[in-house]
């Protein structure tokens, strides 16, 4: 492997355990490549799909583009919202309310489309779980095209639909990387070179991913790579003003976490907090300086959502603690702003490794509750659920993520029922119990840094490199972080030299068991870290520590 892909003697280690079984995937990670993205080529739907496009355009029949309120759903619809424009089709687009119509197609906004003469409907982001709203379009007039990723629990409407959940074959790519893909095929199809949706809307389809939390494997891997690479430089005015409000504007490498704790944050904020227009509003506006302040008004956004998941997050460890044997937990709380419940029930799995489901009131129906599910690795929860699937009257998403609403008189049945429920194991659940390979400090060399870069981005499915690095001598211990729970370790070698940095994330409570001037051997993640604006280097590599004991 060091030969054919020209890899340092460490990383070819690594990645020789890690493919052994799969040397297929090798090439794919190592020697990424767009001219091996597949996409929807071999999609059922595909044809269907294109036809109506394409006939839409001819004789100008109008289309609505029906998005979803978080980025995986802003994104899909800006990148083909923004391909119809570029078409000359007559088309709108919606993104409806987290507060108001809730995730999914509404019965009231296929009305008011049908009233306003579109033809075409084509829900992103939604749709599957959808059955009566579908045929409520049709019946209107109105022909029904599906892109979507979400699992459902019943009959799925019988129009145009792709959906990696339900088609074999399919990478599981998320909705904006499924939009991505139709709009390569859409510009081939209509005689255009598929390069312009490469050099328009690389960017958002990594977003997505990123955001989506989908497997860094196959399709997603190549869009996410490449994708990333394109952000810094994206010749789009909202997302170069998001950058600039976030100062990364100078970073000429972008990490996983800069878009996962940073860009994806402050665009979710839209759809927690007020509505997901602002951050479509933001992708679509030519004026930099209307940019600017679209861009500071999703900024602000998301220091209010902070403020309220800080209070959230208290509250519900603190109703978590009355229910210490439960194999799920659900919390409930009529006070609770219902556009963080997601983000607070993930908090909880960090804290608790349990699936958890946050719930709160309905802000647009009475006697209602609407809540998030989210859970740990390995756990599917959306196949766990299906037991009390009928307590449910709206019922959808994932794997690792649910969304869910119904009446409140169902809440203590629920919670009593989840508590004994079994759980449902994902069948490849990756424990990861084992080191890929076994390294020094002086191991980490500038070109071990580009090996990463040329394999990144790490994440679900594709995890960043555990090693054992050995004989790593403590030159300083630090606490860092706002509330100073990360634990930093400055290291070098036996030699003395190739001084590294190791973050130990959530990991203070071991300072207490690290001595400056001894060593140690440090299980390790190795990742990138872009800490001073210069791009990645040997001494800002950053890794999770995940356990040390002292070197004999």
């Amino acid at each position: 492997m060091r030969e054919d892909f020209r890899l340092t003697d460490a990383f070819a280690r690594v990645f020789a355990a890690r493919f052994k079984n799969h040397p297929e995937q090798a090439e794919l990670h190592l020697e990424p490549s767009l001219s091996r993205f597949v996409g929807l080529k071999h999609a059922p739907a595909l044809p269907a799909i294109l036809e109506t496009l394409l006939r839409a355009r001819q004789q100008r029949l109008p289309v609505l583009f029906y998005g979803d309120y978080d980025v995986d759903g802003v994104s899909a619809t800006f990148i083909l919202y923004r391909l119809a424009q570029h078409l000359g089709i007559k088309a709108g687009y919606f993104l409806p309310s987290r507060f108001n119509e809730g995730y999914g197609l509404s019965r009231r906004i296929v009305e008011q489309a049908a009233e306003l003469d579109y033809r075409v409907l084509l829900a992103l982001d939604c749709g599957t779980a959808n059955p009566a709203e579908v045929k409520l379009a049709q019946e209107l007039g109105l022909e029904v095209l599906v892109l979507d990723h979400h699992r459902a629990a019943g009959p799925v409407p019988d129009v145009p639909l792709i959906n990696p959940a339900l088609d074999e074959g399919l990478s599981p790519m998320c909705t904006a990387a499924l939009a991505f893909s139709l709009a390569c095929e859409w510009l081939e199809a209509e005689g255009q070179p598929r390069t312009l949706a490469e050099q328009n809307f690389l960017e958002f389809a990594a977003l997505g991913i990123i955001a989506d939390v989908v497997p860094l494997t196959g399709d997603n891997f190549i869009l996410a790579h490449f994708g990333m690479e394109k952000i810094p430089a994206s010749r789009n005015p909202g997302l170069q003003a998001l950058l600039r409000v976030l100062k990364l504007q100078e970073q000429k490498f972008l990490t996983w976490r800069n878009l996962a704790f940073s860009l994806i944050p402050c665009l979710n904020a839209a759809g927690r907090m007020a509505h997901a227009r602002h951050a479509m509003e933001l992708f679509l506006t030519h004026d930099p300086g209307v940019a600017a302040e679209r861009a500071l008004t999703v900024l602000k956004l998301n220091h209010d959502r902070k403020a309220q998941q800080s209070r959230i997050f208290t509250e519900a460890m603190q109703q978590a603690e009355l229910f210490p044997q439960a194999n799920i937990l659900v919390l409930y709380s009529s006070e609770w702003n219902q556009g963080i419940t997601g983000i607070v029930a993930a908090k909880v799995v960090e804290v608790y490794g349990r699936p958890t489901i946050i719930l709160s009131d309905s802000s647009s129906e009475e006697n209602t509750i609407v809540g998030s599910g989210r859970a740990p690795a390995g756990c599917d929860l959306f196949t766990t659920l299906q037991p009390v699937r009928e307590l449910f009257t709206q019922l959808g998403g994932h794997a690792k993520a649910v969304g869910g609403v119904l009446s409140r008189s169902h809440l203590g049945e629920l919670r009593d029922a989840l508590a004994t429920i079994e759980l449902v194991r994902m069948p490849d659940a990756d424990e990861r119990t084992t080191y890929e390979a076994v390294l020094t400090p002086e191991d980490v060399t500038p070109a071990v840094v580009n090996d990463l870069r040329r394999a990144y981005p790490f994440g679900e499915g594709y995890p960043p490199p555990r090693v054992l690095m050995q004989d790593a001598r403590v030159n300083r211990s630090t606490l860092i972080g706002y509330d100073r729970t990360h634990l930093l370790l400055n290291v070098t070698g036996s030699t003395g030299t190739s001084q590294l940095r190791v973050i130990g994330f959530q990991m203070s409570h071991l300072a207490e068991r690290v001595e400056e001037g001894r060593s140690y051997d440090l299980g390790v993640e190795l990742d990138l870290d872009n800490f001073g604006g210069d791009g990645a280097r040997p001494r800002q590599l950053r890794r999770r520590a995940v356990g040390s004991t002292a070197a004999a």
